[in-house]
C-alpha cells in the first residue's frame, strides 16, 4: 500500500528527470518567484520591529535583553522546534497546503502583536509568528529539489532567499517611517480598536496583506517527488523517527557539522543586525527614519546581490565539477565577512559604518542559498524537509536565538552600558567569524565524498 508521500513519485534520477522541457522549467520558476513573495512577507513579518527598539522598549517598560527576546528567543525557539514535526508532514503530505496554512497563521498572530498591550501579551504572539514561519522554508526547499536539478537548484534557492532581504529592507523602510510618525503621532484613536500607539498599527498594516499571499500559494501545482536512483517508492512511506535523522547525521560526522552547527554558526553573524538600525540610532544620533533607509536600503541591494551571486557561482562550480561548490563557497563567505562585521561598529563616523554593511549583507547572504541547497543534493527522498527542517533548527537555535541576545548580554551584562553596543558587536563577531569558518571547513571532504557516491550510484 503506498503512503502519502508517494503519490505522483516519479522513479527517475534526480539530476535528469526534473522538469526537463522548457515549460516545465518556467513553472518550476514561476513557483520559485511566488516562493520568493511568501519569503519576503515572512521576514517582513518577521523583522518589522527592529526600528521599534525605542518606542516598543518605552511603552512596555522593558530592557535590551526582553527586546532581544521579541527578536530572538521567543521567536526562534518555537522557530525551530515546530519546524522538525512540520517537516515531517512536509515529506509526505502536499507542501503547498502546509505553505499556504503557515502563511495565514504567521499573518494572523504578526495583527494579533498589533493588539498587544503588555510584554507578555507580544511575547505570546511572536511565538505564534515564529510557530506559522517555521512552515515555509521545509516546504519550499523540498519542492524545489523537485522543480530543479543540482546545477540548477542553487540559483533557485538563490532567487527564493532574496526574499529575505527584500522583507527586511522593507521592514527598515517601512518601520523608520512610522517611527517617525510615532514622534509626530504617537496615539492614535480607531473605530472598534480604540485607542492605539503607532506602532500596534505597523504589525496590522504588515500582516492583513499575508492572507492575500496565502491564497495565491493555493493555486500552484505540487510538484511531484522525484527520487534518485538509489531510491524506492517504498522509501518514502517511513515513519517519523528522530533516530533515524540521528543516524543519518552520525554517518557522516564532520559533515553534519560543517551543514548544520558550522552553517549556524555563521547564521549568527546574519542576525546580530538586528541591533544595526539602534546601533546607528545610539551611537550617532539618526532618526529611525534615516536609518531605516540607510540600512532598508543596503539590504535591498547589497542582500538580494549577494544570493545571486553565490547561486551562480556555486552553480559554475558544479557545472566545472567541483561538487562541494555549494559548502565551499559558504566556507569563503564566511572567512570574507569576518574583517568588515568586526571593524564596522567600530568605525569613526556614521559613512564609513554604513559602506561596512554593504560586505556584511552580501556575504551574509550566502548561508540561506547554499547551505540548502548542499543539503537537498545528499537527502535521501523521506527526509528532504526533514533534513531542510533540522538545518533551521540549528539556524534557529544557535543564530536566530543568539544573534540578537549575545551583543545584548555583553551590552547589560558585561559592559553594563547601552552605549556600548559597538563593542558588544564587534567582540560576537571576533569570536563567531572564525569559528563559523572552520565548523563549515571540518566536514568539506566527507560531504564531497558523498555526492561522489551518488553520483557513482553507491551510496548507502
Amino acid at each position: 500500500m503506498k503512503g502519502p508521500g508517494t503519490s505522483g513519485m516519479n522513479e527517475q534520477k534526480a539530476d535528469s528527470g526534473r522538469g526537463q522541457t522548457t515549460s516545465g522549467y518556467r513553472y518550476g520558476w514561476y513557483t520559485t518567484a511566488v516562493l520568493m513573495v511568501a519569503y519576503t512577507f515572512s521576514f517582513l513579518d518577521r523583522q518589522i520591529l527592529n526600528l521599534m527598539v525605542g518606542p516598543i522598549k518605552a511603552d512596555l517598560g522593558i530592557s535590551d535583553l526582553q527586546f532581544a527576546i521579541l527578536t530572538g528567543g521567543a521567536f526562534g525557539i518555537f522557530y525551530t522546534i515546530m519546524g522538525l514535526p512540520i517537516g515531517w508532514l512536509a515529506d509526505r503530505y502536499p507542501r503547498k497546503w502546509i505553505i499556504s496554512g503557515g502563511i495565514a497563521a504567521w499573518s494572523l498572530m504578526t495583527v494579533l502583536c498589533g493588539l498587544a498591550r503588555t510584554f507578555p501579551q507580544l511575547v505570546l504572539a511572536r511565538i505564534g509568528v515564529g510557530v506559522g514561519e517555521a512552515t515555509l522554508s521545509p516546504s519550499a526547499h523540498s519542492m524545489l529539489s523537485d522543480l530543479f536539478d543540482k546545477t540548477r537548484l542553487p540559483k533557485a534557492m538563490s532567487l527564493y532567499t532574496i526574499g529575505i532581504y527584500i522583507g527586511a529592507g522593507i521592514a527598515m523602510i517601512v518601520g523608520g517611517t512610522v517611527v517617525g510618525m510615532i514622534d509626530r503621532t504617537p496615539d492614535i484613536v480607531l473605530p472598534v480598536l480604540g485607542h492605539m500607539r503607532s506602532w500596534h498599527l505597523v504589525f496590522i498594516a504588515v500582516g492583513l496583506p499575508g492572507l492575500l499571499v496565502a491564497l495565491w500559494v493555493t493555486t500552484l501545482r505540487e510538484p511531484e517527488r522525484v527520487l534518485r536512483h538509489d531510491e524506492t517508492p517504498e522509501s518514502a512511506t517511513q515513519g517519523f523517527s528522530l533516530r533515524r535523522i540521528w543516524g543519518f547525521l552520525a554517518d557522516q560526522p564532520l559533515m553534519s557539522v560543517s551543514l548544520f552547527l558550522g552553517a549556524a554558526t555563521f547564521s549568527v553573524l546574519s542576525y546580530t543586525d538586528n541591533w544595526f538600525p539602534e546601533l546607528f540610532i545610539r551611537s550617532w544620533g539618526w532618526g529611525a527614519q534615516r536609518t531605516g533607509l540607510v540600512i532598508g536600503s543596503v539590504s535591498l541591494v547589497a542582500g538580494p546581490l549577494g544570493m545571486l551571486a553565490a547561486g551562480w557561482w556555486s552553480s559554475r562550480m558544479i557545472e566545472r565539477g567541483q561538487v562541494d561548490g555549494c559548502l565551499r563557497l559558504t566556507a569563503y563567505a564566511a572567512a570574507a565577512i569576518a574583517v568588515p562585521a568586526v571593524l564596522m561598529p567600530l568605525m569613526p563616523n556614521p559613512v564609513l559604518m554604513a559602506i561596512l554593511v554593504v560586505p556584511i549583507k552580501f556575504f551574509g547572504g550566502f548561508t540561506p542559498v547554499l547551505i540548502p541547497a548542499a543539503i537537498q543534493m545528499i537527502a535521501p527522498v523521506d527526509l528532504r524537509a526533514q533534513l531542510g527542517a533540522f538545518f533551521m533548527f540549528t539556524v534557529g537555535i544557535v543564530g536566530v536565538s543568539f544573534g540578537p541576545i549575545l551583543p545584548a548580554v555583553l551590552t547589560d551584562y558585561v559592559f553594563k552600558d547601552e552605549m556600548a553596543l559597538h563593542f558588544s558587536l564587534a567582540l560576537t563577531s571576533a569570536v563567531v567569524a572564525p569559528l563559523a569558518f572552520l565548523l563549515l571547513w571540518v566536514g568539506m571532504r566527507q560531504y564531497r565524498a558523498r555526492l561522489e557516491a551518488l553520483e557513482a550510484g553507491t551510496a548507502i
